[in-house]
């Protein structure tokens, strides 16, 4: 019977059958000889296929034949694991090699799923998030400093503030002569290790694809534009806080932008003419162009207004005694262009020209103090902000007073003696020596508006300047008035310019060297010379970064005066930085 219904089973059946046979028993080590036909076997496939002969789906030839074509795989897979025996002991587990690539893709492939099923099921991913997170960045930085001035014991003892003046109100000059002083600065006292600091804290927001605005608040004493250096102490009060920055940018295309509001300097500039922490307030557009390969040029023009006529001013003026509209403004341009010559060599060079319009103070028509009247004609082309070093003029008129033509009031402004229209060559190149990075500055300005007779423009001695008289040949006189209009400043850097990261340093030397009438005094750097112009010296520093983003730096600051009245001082600062 079964060998008929062996018979009957289909060929083509029948072999599939044996090749499935033949799998399971290649997948199964058989580890006995063949056994009894009729004793129970412990291998499961044994027993299947001695079932399937019992059922006609195998001959019993078919079954023997499998089963020793089995048992011979199984002692050659037993001569080959002798063979290779590296050791394993009975239960260890073998864990097949991998390649690196293999593990990789594996890698990838897990990583892909695991991501797509955290979008899937909003869970761990960046845009769970709200959008709009995604579009704000956030700056700032820290500084913590030990600061020191030095003052020359030859130094003048007799030098007008004339900033105090102009920022206070007007000074009685004729009281000067019955011995009231006006205010003076220090220049011989030493101020030892004040402590002070710097923060600001900024964001940023990318409204589009073209548009970005920002906003940045500073600490400082008060609000002048060169600094936002915070004296720390006075009673442990609470210290003020500014609105340092706050501006829109508009980006077109890659190569220009336009950005209007209150900004960071947008020209390339060193600290000669412009403290490297005074902002802008205007509009500027900048450009840049691939010009060849390595070398790329720039432009920058911007129009910045310095100040506004007061609407009301004077306060005691009639309509047609206000002041008329004069307000001053900055319009400047610059070009330039950096040369890459290769991976550590790059060279920039920049001119610049700085038009300053109605800086420069005018002489009142006669004005009646006497009648009780607090104003003149010109009191609004003083400047609103002065540091020292411009020479500078009284600016009102006054008329005597008919009842005491020998002894009346005469309250003084000062005025600028000249107009400043700046030109500027800046040049500087970075490359290295062996593995350390290196740079040279080179800056060079001149007021093309200067001419040495506009200080004396006006007849019968008025308008005259005040300041910036050499020092007489004997007590008591005054030798002749210099000023001039150059600038310039030299600069080496050895060491990363920036530190940011530990064990990064830097170490600069430097000489600056501006005339009184080079710049606008108000607007330069206020840790040379303590401000302004009309001085000279060295400067001093080293940077090292003691951590991530945060480094100490020294500074020392050599200058004295270049014309005019002796006045010596040494700036020491010792400092701790960081930024985020």
């Amino acid at each position: 019977m079964n060998a008929l219904i062996a018979s009957k089973t289909p060929p083509l059946r029948r072999r599939a059958l044996c090749l499935a046979v033949a799998v399971l028993l290649g997948g199964t080590s058989i580890s006995a000889a063949a056994q009894d036909a009729a004793a129970p076997s412990p291998n499961a496939t044994i027993n299947l296929i001695r079932l399937m002969v019992k059922k006609g789906l195998l001959t019993q030839a078919d079954a023997d034949g499998l089963i020793a074509q089995a048992n011979s795989e199984a002692v050659q897979a037993r001569k080959a694991e002798v063979a290779s025996n590296d050791g394993a002991q009975p239960g260890d587990v073998r864990v097949p090699y991998v390649p690196q690539s293999v593990r990789n893709a594996i890698r990838d492939d897990v990583k892909q799923e695991v991501i797509a099923q955290a979008k899937s099921e909003h869970w761990a991913q960046p845009d769970a998030l709200p959008e709009w997170l995604d579009r704000i960045s956030w700056s700032g930085d820290i500084h913590v400093r030990d600061e020191s001035w030095y003052y020359s014991r030859n130094n003048s003892p007799y030098l007008i503030d004339y900033a105090a003046i102009n920022r206070t109100g007007p000074v009685d000059i004729n009281k000067i002569s019955q011995g009231v002083l006006p205010p003076l600065t220090n220049t011989r006292q030493n101020r030892l290790n004040m402590l002070r600091m710097q923060a600001h804290l900024g964001v940023s927001v990318k409204l589009g694809d073209t548009v970005t605005a920002g906003v940045r608040i500073g600490s400082g004493n008060d609000n002048n534009p060169v600094s936002t250096t915070q004296t720390l102490g006075g009673g442990l009060d609470k210290k003020n806080l500014w609105l340092d920055r706050a501006w829109i940018r508009w980006q077109p295309i890659k190569e220009a932008s336009l950005i209007a509001g209150r900004m960071a300097n947008p020209f390339m500039a060193t600290d000669l003419l412009y403290s490297q922490e005074l902002n802008f307030d205007g509009v500027a557009g900048q450009g840049n162009l691939s010009l060849a390969d390595g070398l790329n040029g720039f432009a920058t023009l911007g129009m910045f207004p310095i100040e506004y006529t007061s609407p009301d001013s004077p306060t005691q003026g009639l309509g047609n005694q206000k002041y008329r509209s004069d307000s001053k403004w900055l319009s400047a341009a610059q070009v330039g262009a950096s040369w890459k010559f290769d991976e550590d060599t790059e060279w920039k060079v920049a001119l610049a020209y700085y038009h300053f319009g109605s800086m420069r103070g005018q002489l009142s028509s006669p004005c009646a103090i006497y009648t009780g009247i607090n104003y003149c004609s010109t009191d609004a082309t003083a400047p609103q902000y002065m540091q020292k070093g411009n020479s500078v003029f009284q600016i009102r008129d006054i008329i005597p007073d008919p009842t005491s033509p020998g002894n009346y009031a005469q309250p003084q402004l000062f005025g600028l003696s000249y107009d400043y229209h700046v030109a500027n060559l800046t040049q500087q190149l970075d490359f290295k020596i062996g593995d350390t990075s290196a740079r040279i500055q080179a800056d060079y300005a001149r007021n093309m508006a200067y001419h040495a007779r506009d200080a004396f423009r006006y007849p019968n001695g008025l308008g005259q300047p005040v300041n910036n008289y050499q020092t007489g040949s004997a007590p008591g006189v005054q030798g002749p008035y210099k000023s001039g209009p150059v600038g310039w400043l030299v600069r080496g850097i050895l060491g990363t310019p920036n530190p940011m990261a530990a064990n990064e340093w830097n170490v600069s030397f430097g000489y600056k060297y501006l005339q009184p009438d080079a710049m606008l005094d108000g607007l330069t750097d206020q840790n040379f010379h303590l401000g302004g112009t009309n001085a000279k010296g060295f400067i001093v520093s080293a940077d090292y970064g003691i951590a991530q983003r945060t480094w100490i730096s020294a500074r020392y600051f050599n200058a004295r005066q270049v014309y005019g009245p002796p006045l010596a001082i040494d700036v020491v600062q010792l400092e701790i930085s960081s930024k985020f």
